[in-house]
């Protein structure tokens, strides 16, 4: 019988130090390793599965390290950002690949915020294009006293997974920071937006929308958080078609610049596109760079 090789590997477009190269080999050999250890043909799903597992050792195991080499060069300028990189593969009777790429910028010089985002992730199966997601978020803030916030954003998103071939959103309103005592921060974001779909099959959409978002954060330690994003849309034309997607992220910092993330996406529509099903999930672990 023919052997059945599988590789799994996280890689980042930038040169590393000695120190963050031993971590990636640590985190890529460990996944590897356990996979192997559990059965002789692994698949994409228990891959991931078994990084996370490895992801939450190494942070018990190195997070002290990290946090003492972090906090020591911190930089509280008006710029902050982060990109990220994740790849899946298997090879053998199957060919399979799954990789994503994310980034995100802020600038805060004052009581105005600038916040850019963007992700993309995409999956091929047998040398052959499966499905692909495209996103890109702006969003523009002013802070005003007694913990408020005016804000204003727009979206993009390409969502093959679920059968969105364009998807345009524009939404403006208030925020208000609930909880901003350390370690933990609270804002819940209330607003009105205009969402335009396209779809690959059925009708398109263009509907006005009542949103409300929460954005959650509980540092865990100085360079090492768990982070969560819900957002509902409703619909204010037949009260049918409305959205929910959440997010939450557990992040460990290693070095000054590279962090290992392992995060679960949800999505839901409850009027999908035909042919499609309402709840879409992505559970993926990444390399962050930091700066």
């Amino acid at each position: 019988m023919p052997q059945t090789g599988s590789r799994a590997s996280f890689l980042m477009p930038y040169s590393i130090s000695s120190d963050e190269h031993m971590i990636a080999s640590r985190f890529g050999h460990a996944c590897v390793e356990a996979v192997h250890a559990h059965t002789p043909r692994p698949q994409p799903l228990m891959i991931i599965r078994t990084c996370t597992h490895a992801f939450i050792v190494m942070t018990l195991t190195g997070g002290v390290a990290g946090a003492q080499q972090a906090s020591e060069h911190r930089d509280d300028g008006p710029w902050s950002g982060s990109a990220e990189l994740s790849l899946v593969a298997t090879s053998g009777n199957s060919n399979t690949r799954t990789f994503g790429l994310g980034g995100e910028v802020t600038y805060a010089p004052g009581t105005w915020r600038w916040l850019g985002r963007v992700s993309y992730v995409e999956t091929e199966v047998d040398d052959q294009l499966r499905a692909r997601s495209q996103s890109a978020l702006v969003e523009i803030s002013r802070a005003f006293p007694a913990r408020l916030e005016m804000y204003g954003r727009a979206g993009y998103q390409r969502d093959l997974f679920a059968g969105i071939a364009r998807r345009l959103t524009t939404e403006g309103g208030l925020a208000y920071n609930a909880i901003a005592t350390a370690p933990h921060s609270l804002q819940l974001l209330a607003g009105f937006g205009v969402t335009r779909e396209q779809r690959v099959v059925g009708d398109n959409r263009s509907l006005g929308t009542a949103n409300v978002t929460g954005r959650y954060r509980w540092a865990l330690s100085e360079t090492s958080a768990l982070t969560e994003e819900a957002a509902f849309a409703a619909d204010l034309s037949t009260g049918n078609d409305w959205r929910f997607t959440n997010e939450v992220a557990a992040t460990a910092a290693f070095s000054t610049r590279l962090s290992l993330k392992v995060s679960h996406k949800l999505s839901y529509l409850n009027e999908p596109v035909p042919g499609f099903r309402k709840t879409d999930t992505i559970l993926s672990a990444a390399l962050v760079a930091n700066f």
